[in-house]
């Protein structure tokens, strides 16, 4: 098929080709299986479509039906009388013909709760050997594989292994003995300590036995773009898999696919190295200590000190501008600056990494129900490698406020660990019969939750430090440019608020709600990070840019409009918020530089009559778009990666299509390869 050529895609005879499917003209509600789907050839059913042109309502569509099924089917009892047989009615949708149901409501004993059949599970098999090389090596970004990997370091050396735990841009070649690899990815590509491996050649890993669990989510196109690159990789180089490549989506059962994947792995091992029993006792121990032992424990070797100069509110009130049932106002964004310590320098466009503390009150609700004083000093004692203080005498409050995410969803093998420290039975049979889906993932609720809604749970402070994972660095674009203020950094933050998904109190996030409180004087810590690819300016001031970014999307386009404000050159900002008396950020200062021939501004306001988005801001001026893109302009688009940026892309497609009659996907591949099309999104 000749390049270029249109292609027509019928999805429903593509839906019932006989090379795809069995008995394609029979209705089997069963191929949907989770087992089942696995086996789905993957061009065989598209009726979303696929890529980066599929439906953007998708993810809405499938929790949609699931709602409104799971809730009439809870609620009333249906059937089809009639004995139906489907003939297709094609409207803007595809939908059965004259089909009827009869519905009576469901008594309450048909509302019993569903058990869902027990898939087969791996025998757990603990391992003890002596000497045996493993290298545990990991791709991450925001510290998810990191963590995995660490437990798994963890628990290989406790079961005698000699462990060497390393990035995989820092991977040796291993004389031999086996290789774990856990890594996600970010748009296809490698995280930031992988990048180095994914472009350099491998050799050397000639019997090396090969585990790799990719770790991704499959509402992006690209998931699992690395891990499958790392694995071929690998295997290329003369690594042998011990297990076959797992893979665990964030966007469905993560941690059961981590957790199916381990056990694998963990019965792989004692099959090659040999099971017989090793201690399985707590990963932490602890003795208590006085006051006058407390020393100060270090943050994280990366982080510097950073001190805030000025911490403004940049939202409005939004009492009587709009009608809040169409939309919400924001909870509240500020404006942080801060300086840097001497040495410390960076480009506009990078990111500052922020190592937040956990709320005071969130603290207290912890050591409240965990009943442990906050001023107990004590000092731990680990068994392998640890993102706690150990050997450091410290107080319990000072443990859980740094070192502990407090707020993280609790995982299966948490409900277990809970069983193990109760002796009221009705507890345990509860714990034992939740539905870990519907009640524990889908609610978010955390360990600290449960133990305050059983109260008979009695779970010791390092049980819970071992269940708690370490505090991640969250990431800000900076707002700012160094030509301005040499020595200070802007950063500019969404606060996280609203009631919590649990049903209990309200959810506040644990970054923006740290950040939100600090004061002038305030010492916080962080580190400069170039994002990947970087986000950067083009290097002659007088290239025309066009910057699109709705809300906190501003915070790193605000950075550039203030360095070329300094350089000189022009700049087209489209930018989209609720209302322009209440979430217009940064609102004085972009209109003192249109004023001054800075930037032409294009805007967007959702709450406001017309409903327009920064999208079809970018659609009205797509003349001048296109005038500034014909003189070589380069676009940055920033914000929600989700739903902004697939809808942005999709407009400058659209406007070079109509225009040349080409491919505009195709044009915008070409802008990315020459640098001309950066995006900083976020989900």
């Amino acid at each position: 098929m000749p390049a270029g050529r249109n292609v027509v895609i019928l999805l429903e005879p593509l839906h019932r080709h006989p090379k795809a499917w069995e008995r394609p003209e029979e209705f089997d509600i069963d191929r949907w299986l989770p087992e089942r789907k696995k086996e789905h050839h993957p061009s065989a059913y598209k009726p979303f479509g696929n890529g980066e042109r599929a439906c953007i309502g998708r993810q809405f569509a499938l929790a949609e039906a699931r709602l409104a099924l799971a809730m009439l089917l809870r609620r009333f009892a249906i059937s089809d009388r009639d004995a139906y047989r489907m003939k297709v009615k094609q409207t803007l949708t595809l939908k059965p013909e004259a089909f009827t149901i009869q519905v009576r409501a469901r008594k309450h004993h048909e509302r019993g709760h569903f058990t869902p059949e027990v898939t087969e599970q791996v025998e757990e098999s603990t391992v003890a050997v002596s000497g045996v090389a493993l290298t545990v090596a990991y791709g991450s970004n925001l510290g998810t594989s990191a963590d995995i990997a660490e437990r798994l370091a963890e628990r290989a050396g406790r079961s005698g292994f000699t462990v060497t735990l390393t990035s995989l841009d820092e991977l040796q070649a291993p004389s031999g003995g086996a290789l774990v690899v856990v890594t996600s990815t970010y748009n296809g590509k490698a995280p930031d300590n992988a990048q180095a491996f994914d472009a350099a050649g491998i050799s050397g890993f000639e019997g090396v036995r090969l585990a790799l669990l990719g770790v991704g989510n499959t509402t992006w196109p690209t998931y699992q773009g690395f891990p499958r690159r790392a694995f071929g990789k690998l295997v290329g180089a003369g690594a042998v898999p011990l297990v076959e490549r797992g893979e665990a989506d964030a966007d469905g059962d993560f941690d059961g696919d981590v957790s199916a994947w381990t056990a694998k792995l963990r019965a792989a091992l004692a099959k090659e190295y040999g099971a017989t029993s090793a201690d399985a006792g707590p990963r932490y121990d602890m003795e208590v200590l006085t006051e006058a032992d407390v020393r100060p424990a270090i943050v994280s070797a990366q982080a510097v000190p950073l001190t805030v100069v000025a911490n403004e509110e940049l939202t409005g009130d939004p009492t009587g501008l709009w009608d809040f049932s169409l939309e919400a106002p924001r909870p509240g964004v500020r404006s942080i600056v801060a300086t840097l310590p001497e040495g410390v320098t960076y480009t506009a466009g990078d990111h500052v990494a922020i190592f937040a503390k956990n709320d005071p009150g969130l603290v207290e609700w912890a050591l409240r129900t965990l009943r442990v004083p906050r001023e107990q000093v004590v000092r731990l004692h680990a068994r392998g490698n640890t993102h706690l203080p150990v050997g450091t005498p410290v107080t319990a409050g000072l443990l859980l406020s740094e070192f502990a995410e407090l707020q993280q969803v609790a995982t299966r093998a948490d409900l277990a660990r809970l069983a193990e420290h109760t002796e009221c039975p009705w507890t345990r049979g509860q714990l034992d019969a939740v539905d870990y889906a519907e009640e524990i993932l889908a609610k978010r609720v955390s360990v600290l939750a449960l133990l305050e809604r059983f109260p008979a749970l009695t779970l010791p402070l390092p049980v819970f430090l071992e269940l708690a994972g370490p505090i991640r660095p969250r990431y800000y674009s900076i707002s700012s440019s160094p030509l301005a203020s040499p020595g200070q950094v802007r950063i500019t933050v969404g606060l996280v608020e609203g009631e919590a998904w649990s049903g209990s109190g309200d959810y506040r996030g644990m970054c923006s709600a740290y950040l939100a409180s600090l004061q002038p004087g305030d010492v916080f810590y962080g580190y400069i990070r170039v994002p990947g690819p970087p986000f950067r300016l083009p290097d002659d001031p007088e290239t025309p840019v066009i910057l699109i970014g709705p809300g906190t999307g501003l915070a790193p386009l605000r950075g550039f409009l203030e360095e070329r404000a300094l350089t000189g050159g022009g700049a087209e900002l489209f930018y989209g918020c609720r209302h322009p008396s209440h979430d217009w950020l940064y609102r004085d200062e972009v209109q003192a530089w249109e004023t001054a021939g800075i930037v032409r501004v294009h805007t967007a306001f959702s709450a406001l009559a017309g409903h327009r988005f920064v999208q079809d801001a970018v659609a009205a001026e797509a003349d001048r778009v296109w005038e500034l893109l014909g003189r070589g302009a380069h676009v940055y688009v920033c914000g929600d990666g989700l739903r902004m940026a697939p809808a942005v892309r999709q407009t400058l497609a659209t406007i070079y299509a109509e225009r040349t009659g080409g491919d505009g996907e195709a044009w915008l591949h070409g802008l990315e390869a020459e640098g001309r099309y950066q995006q900083d999104v976020f989900a």
